[in-house]
């Protein structure tokens, strides 16, 4: 078989294989290369002509990235190459590389004589890929990128022994991610997640595993630190938090920690004492928290919605006026004062293009806004100081004569304390305009009330409103 001199059908056989061929003599000095392994190699035929394999065919091992020597032996029959090789491209602007297997086979003459081995090798970084794709999803969060709980539960006893001597583990929890998930959806429950990850992350070491193990729960497992170190990663964490621009709440986590100083003590038993340590972090904070959570709802709902302060305190102003008319008891006068400032707060949740929208609605656009009701029910009921006023908030778009939502209840189903809103709310909006709506006058207001008497509003209380700014207009007239 003489390898130089192929004739060019079989030369044009092996170029077009998708596969790189290269051909050697029974030394292993390289005769042949088809075109695909001098593109992948870099070596042009007449170049590479009478040099060893192993300086043509350069390629690495992918677990330690030593070079791979391929074993030409000539009394054995056909050897695979290794699984993935690594093999970098040649003549490529940016440094880049993929990885190979193939075959090596060693072939004879006519005459029976052993004369050389053909090395044939082809592409297979899609599988290397696919593979890394599968093993990255068995052991990470799809939504953060941190680890998962069942790398985290293999971790936890790999890294449990002397060399890993001391060893802290905090225990990590997300808060409000219900009030996020509830109020303001699931996509924004995501993004609170993925904020949580990246302040965990930023707060601590490249070797330290950080793994989301739950819901909105996350753990660090943190190698040879200490109890004052795992501390001051506490104190990062907590800054990190403080620093973070967040929405639609202010980001917050509970944090406890423990730490394994000999192996006398069971990381079952540090996992149970972080994880207690943290609950009672969660404990103490959690006024504070929901304190701070429902101010910034607030905040944003007065920028977001054109829910300002002066609006409120004008609704609270009249609607203590009216209830002390309809000599209204101390519970729900203390209601109302809330009331008035948070009726709305659901509007934090709707997009302000559809608030600040100065024509007229469609369809989808107002229902939309309808929801603005139960969003500010469930963000009253996650805080037990505002869940006195759930009901109220979810009841302030109900109608006298059922035709209002999100219930369709009617009369004197509706509390009283929603009813009083629903008409000063009303009063106050007309009087003072919106993006929506223009001003009118107090006389054409009061009209518009009067008018909606028996529908939209209670009209015993209606009545009682229209005395109270007759009262007003005649003392200020005075």
């Amino acid at each position: 078989m003489n390898i130089p001199n192929l004739d060019r059908l079989c030369c044009l056989s092996l170029n077009a294989l998708s596969s790189g061929v290269i051909i050697t003599d029974h030394q292993g000095k390289v005769l042949y290369l088809n075109r695909l392994a001098e593109q992948l190699t870099g070596w042009g035929n007449e170049q590479a002509a009478g040099n060893p394999l192993e300086e043509v065919f350069v390629v690495y091992q992918d677990e330690n990235r030593k070079k791979y020597f391929p074993l030409l032996d000539r009394g054995s029959d056909s050897m695979n190459l290794p699984e993935y090789l690594v093999l970098p491209l040649s003549g490529s602007s940016v440094s880049s590389e993929i990885y190979i297997s193939g075959i090596i086979t060693p072939f004879k003459d006519s005459d029976t004589n052993f004369s050389g081995w053909v090395l044939t090798f082809h592409d297979v970084s899609h599988h290397k890929q696919k593979e890394k794709m599968i093993s990255y999803h068995t052991f990470h969060d799809h939504l953060t990128g941190l680890y998962n709980r069942a790398f985290f539960d293999v971790e936890m006893q790999r890294l449990n022994s002397d060399r890993m001597l001391p060893l802290s583990l905090i225990m990590c929890d997300a808060n409000g991610l219900k009030l996020v998930n509830d109020a303001f959806g699931h996509d924004d429950g995501d993004r609170l997640l993925q904020q949580v990850a990246d302040i965990l992350s930023r707060a601590c070491r490249k070797e330290d595993i950080i793994a989301r193990i739950g819901g909105d729960e996350f753990a660090i497992l943190l190698p040879n630190v200490g109890s004052s170190e795992a501390h001051s990663i506490i104190n990062r964490i907590h800054e990190n938090c403080v620093q973070q621009e967040s929405t639609p709440i202010p980001i917050s986590i509970s944090l406890g920690v423990a730490t394994i100083e000999s192996l006398s003590m069971e990381m079952t038993e540090v996992y149970r004492l972080a994880e207690e340590r943290m609950y009672t972090s969660k404990l103490k904070e959690s006024r504070k928290v929901r304190i701070q959570i429902i101010g910034s709802i607030r905040k944003s709902l007065e920028d977001h919605a054109d829910e300002t302060k002066e609006h409120g305190n004008r609704i609270k102003t009249l609607s203590l006026k009216l209830a002390a008319r309809i000599g209204l008891g101390e519970y729900e006068c203390s209601q109302l004062e809330l009331l008035a400032m948070i009726h709305d707060i659901g509007k934090i949740a709707i997009p302000y293009s559809i608030l600040s929208k100065p024509g007229k609605l469609g369809l989808e656009e107002w229902q939309i806004v309808r929801k603005h009701s139960e969003i500010g029910y469930r963000i009253a009921a996650y805080s037990p100081e505002l869940a006195f006023l759930a009901d109220s908030i979810l009841s302030h778009h109900e109608n006298w004569d059922g035709k209002g939502y999100p219930q369709g209840l009617s009369g004197e189903q509706i509390p009283i304390t929603s009813r009083i809103i629903a008409i000063v709310d009303a009063y106050d909006i007309l009087t003072n305009g919106r993006a929506y709506r223009k001003p009118v006058s107090c006389k054409k207001a009061l009209e518009e009330i009067h008018r909606c008497a028996g529908t939209q509003f209670d009209p015993g209380l209606v009545e009682h409103f229209l005395s109270l700014m007759k009262a007003e207009v005649l003392e200020q007239a005075q």
